[in-house]
Order: C-alpha cells, then structure tokens, then sequence
C-alpha cells in the first residue's frame, strides 16, 4: 500500500509539472498564481510532499483546470505493464455490451493485417 501511495503521489507531481510546462509557466509562476512556495511546487512535482487537498483545489484553480484533470495519469504512466493493468481493469468495470463496442472501435483504429 506505501509503494502505491508514492506511486500516486510521483503521478500527481509529474501531472502537475506536465501542465506547468504546457502553460509555460515556471514553478516560480506557478507558486505564485497559487499562492505557494515555489519550493512546495517543487517538491510536489518530484513527489517529496504529500499536497493536502486545499493545495491540489489552489493548483487546480491556477492553472484553470477542473480539480479531476490532476488526476488524469495516462499520459505520465510510460510503463506500459501499468498502463495494460489500467486497461484491464476498465475492462472489468465495463457491461458486456460496452466491451463489443470498444472491440470495434479498435478494430477500426488498429486494423488487423
């Protein structure tokens, strides 16, 4: 359970870095639209600090985006033995009939030769 909870901390923090960087702000510009120390931001983006929620609503609201968008890991997940575990448990949360659905949207994407 520690291991994933530093997991998750390390995906918050390069989230947060990634939509830094696309809004080419530095953690300086960042810390102070959010009113935090850049140092702070720092840390939460190498996963040294454990951002309480009232940190994660002020970086959220700084850089103008919905709360849930920090948490939208698949673009920081490279492993791709974690991003096939991430699918399959989509998969299982999923009714049969949406399964047969995306069955045929990735037939269509990734045609077989």
């Amino acid at each position: 359970m520690k291991n994933q909870i530093e997991s998750e901390r390390i995906l918050l923090g390069r989230r947060i870095r990634n939509l830094r960087n696309i809004r080419g702000w530095t953690q300086e510009e960042l810390g102070r639209h959010a009113d935090l120390s850049y140092k702070f931001i720092g840390e939460i983006e190498r996963g040294q600090q454990n951002p309480s929620l009232e940190t994660i609503v002020k970086i959220a609201a700084a850089m103008k985006v919905e709360l849930l968008e920090l948490f939208r890991f698949e673009q920081e997940t490279v492993d791709k033995t974690a991003i096939e575990n991430r699918i399959g448990r989509i998969l299982k949360t999923l009714p049969d009939e949406d399964t047969r659905r995306l069955l045929m949207v990735l037939r269509v994407l990734f045609p077989v030769v």
